[in-house]
């Protein structure tokens, strides 16, 4: 399935058939909720052809007003501890564009730039923000890959070619045997950087997650900006908390 999600029109299109987004299947809900509604639904229709075959297996209306009020009072609960749950998303996203725009706001602003290669890593590590934040999108929507549009201008040639290799996959930033720490520099790179631990807890079983490795770029542009005193001390540790900070959020 190839979603065009820099189109306005925002559709799905898979099996020769377009719908919109909201009835996309991968990465929603209605995989899990179709089955109990369809169960319920023939359940429903079950009782009422039996009752409308042998009315002597009706019940009266007195019995059923009770369970009507303590079926609601469930309801009610129901609905409130999902919308609870949708809030709490909807602000945790919230949170992560603030804290996105104010790291591209502050690398703008304190990262100084001595040669052309500064200026172009300094441009790409703000794509790399605002292509972080889309990742996180598609993770959640449990669409893998670089095949959509919306990463289109915002990941380097170099990023692309590390990714989709076979040897960045699940050893992302890892260090190797011999104890270097160094991880190899990607084609077309003559930078090498320190190897950062990526954060844990949310990428999926056995894989390195898109999220991640656009992390494990900021801190070794972090880290390029220090050592090159390109950024002053107190801005460079206000950096490494705005990057720790998106970890978190996506952790939540």
């Amino acid at each position: 399935m190839i979603i065009d999600t820099a189109n306005p029109s925002n559709v799905v299109s898979a099996f020769g058939l377009v719908w919109p987004d909201a009835l996309r299947l991968n990465g929603s809900v209605i995989r899990i909720a179709f089955p109990p509604v369809l169960f319920m639904t023939g359940y429903g229709v079950g009782i009422a052809f039996l009752i409308k075959a042998h009315p002597e297996y009706a019940i009266s209306l007195t019995v059923m007003s009770l369970i009507s009020l303590v079926l609601s009072l469930l309801l009610v609960f129901r609905t409130n501890s999902a919308y609870d749950r949708y809030w709490e998303g909807r602000k945790i996203w919230q949170d992560l564009k603030v804290s996105s725009r104010n790291l591209i706001r502050s690398i703008w602003v304190t990262v100084m730039e001595k040669s052309m290669d500064d200026c172009t890593l300094k441009r790409q590590s703000l794509k790399n923000i605002a292509a972080f934040v889309i990742s996180v999108k598609h993770y959640l929507r449990g669409e893998d890959g670089l095949e959509y549009a919306d990463y289109d201008g915002l990941l380097a040639p170099e990023f692309r070619l590390q990714f989709t290799s076979r040897s960045a996959v699940g050893n992302y930033g890892s260090i190797p045997a011999s104890g270097n720490n160094s991880p190899e520099p990607a084609p077309g790179n003559g930078l090498l950087y320190q190897a950062q631990q990526i954060p844990e807890g949310w990428e999926r079983s056995g894989e390195t997650s898109l999220p991640s490795q656009l992390l494990y770029e900021l801190q070794k542009f972090a880290e390029h900006i220090q050592d090159n005193h390109l950024i002053h001390v107190q801005y460079y540790a206000s950096l490494l908390t705005s990057i720790n900070s998106l970890a978190t959020l996506v952790g939540s």
